[in-house]
């Protein structure tokens, strides 16, 4: 196997086998507590069927939700929501085969200690060690980054960013030399990195020299800067890992860059929406997920009724408006009011914001803990929108900027949501630019549509709205 990837292979399997002997601990510390000192060794050999089913099942819930995926940002919140993820499908993995083998039942109270102290032992492991652990010299991913200019700057600090784990870092720039140069200028060096010259037959030489993991092509300000693409090719075969600038944005700061979309990308991610997998997953999670939150703010709904009737009598409780649904069909969206009757009157439909004077106080309330759009629990229900997904868009301001970005529409593909990976990673925007960015997430979200991004992406609106955090996008 080449050098990187089994540098890389190397840290999965180390992180897949701790987890394993975390779980085994575990494990053991659950039957331990719970029978005496002569029986708890029996119990686990009788046992050992319903033991291997739950380590395998937590270990590929792991695998699934991105827990061994180390070039990835690391964040504690990841990590809890990793872990809740992994327990949640380990226990009904192994509920349904114990139904179907019987014999396999492991007993509710060691099943519980023993996932308790594997959460204990792992997430002191991961929250404690693993970070220093990620950043010693092993685990250092060596970078080269092609070019010398702006988005080269942007590339070296997003990948040398805290929050990356493993540890990366620059190197060198490198900068190619033109064929008809004459000569080349000193290399230098750009914020206390060497900028190295080159020519395109010396590419595979001198990234050999370097010891580089990691290539980050499309980074030259030149738009023909293209004559190494053959040497960087031949890279990949030897090990080095090369991406581009955009795959760098979408990789770690979790969006699409728009000039990483093309047709047959749109195609691919249009694969993905439209597999019947997730989509039944989803659905079937939606009417659960709307049934149970209609039921228990069905009080709290009577109460805001009730305010919203005090505060303006004559005014309407619900605020009915069109949206664009999945694939451009127009619905109907209910939210408690939050703004004056006459709102729009005078300006037609513009966008909101955070300080949107238009918000009446009830409604500023409403809108800090999201109580506004319960009624939209009822949309889900009926199949219009649901829990997650690009947030539905006016058909006015729909129109106005298909015109102006490209690929806006694409969003449309999927169901929307109540929430979204754009709303937990981006504040709110009123500019055309705030608008491509939340696509750029949008997009990204739709090409890793999955449970476990579901959920992390409703625990996010759940820690946004109750402990008043930030969204946290780049």
């Amino acid at each position: 196997m080449p050098p990187y990837r089994s540098h890389i292979h190397g840290q999965v399997a180390w992180l897949a086998a701790l987890d394993v002997a975390c779980l085994a601990a575990g494990c053991a510390i659950g039957s331990i507590t719970r029978f005496a000192p002569e029986e708890w060794g029996d119990y686990v050999v009788s046992h050992m069927d319903g033991w291997l089913i739950l380590i395998s099942g937590v270990v590929v819930a792991n695998y699934l939700a991105g827990g061994y995926r180390l070039q990835a940002t690391y964040s504690r919140f990841n990590l809890v929501v990793t872990w809740l993820f992994s327990l949640i499908f380990a226990t009904v993995i192994l509920s349904v085969t114990s139904y179907g083998w019987f014999r396999l039942l492991l007993g509710r109270g060691v099943l519980f200690l023993s996932l308790a102290s594997y959460s204990i032992v792992s997430l002191a492991l991961k929250l404690f060690v693993y970070r220093a652990l990620f950043r010693s010299e092993w685990f250092v991913c060596r970078c080269a980054i092609m070019g010398t200019g702006r988005r080269a700057r942007e590339v070296r600090a997003i990948l040398e960013s805290k929050w990356v784990l493993p540890a990366h870092r620059v190197v060198a720039f490198l900068s190619e030399i033109r064929p008809e140069a004459q000569r080349a200028e000193p290399g230098g060096i750009m914020d206390g990195v060497p900028v190295l010259l080159f020519r395109a037959e010396e590419t595979e030489e001198l990234l050999r020299g370097l010891g580089v993991d990691l290539v980050v092509a499309g980074c030259e300000d030149s738009p023909d800067a293209r004559a190494s693409d053959a040497n960087l090719r031949r890279l990949r075969f030897r090990g080095v890992e090369v991406l581009t600038a955009p795959a760098v944005v979408e990789i770690y700061c979790g969006r699409t860059p728009l000039e990483l979309v093309n047709e047959a990308y749109l195609t691919d991610i249009a694969l993905i929406s439209e597999g019947p997998g997730v989509a039944h997953w989803k659905r079937l999670a939606d009417i659960v997920f709307s049934l149970l939150a209609l039921a228990a703010f069905a009080p709290v709904s009577a109460v805001i009724a009730l305010a919203i009737k005090l505060a303006e009598p004559g005014a309407p409780v619900l605020y009915v408006q069109e949206r664009v649904g999945r694939f451009g069909q127009p619905f109907r969206i209910r939210k408690f009011r939050t703004m004056r009757q006459d709102a729009e009157a005078d300006t037609g439909p513009v966008w909101a914001g955070p300080d949107d004077p238009r918000v009446t106080p009830l409604g500023r309330f409403l809108r800090r803990f999201r109580l506004d759009e319960i009624p939209q629990f009822l949309n889900v229900l009926v199949g219009e929108m649901s829990i997650v997904g690009p947030r539905p868009e006016r058909p006015e301001i729909a129109c106005e900027l298909e015109k102006v970005i490209p690929y806006f529409r694409e969003r449309e593909n999927v169901m929307p949501g109540l929430t979204g990976w754009a709303q937990i990673r981006y504040p709110y925007g009123r500019t055309v630019e705030d608008a491509v960015r939340k696509l750029e997430y949008d997009l990204y979200y739709i090409k890793h549509m999955s449970l476990a991004l579901d959920l992390q992406i409703v625990l996010s609106t759940l820690r946004i709205i109750f402990l008043g955090v930030p969204a946290n996008g780049e």
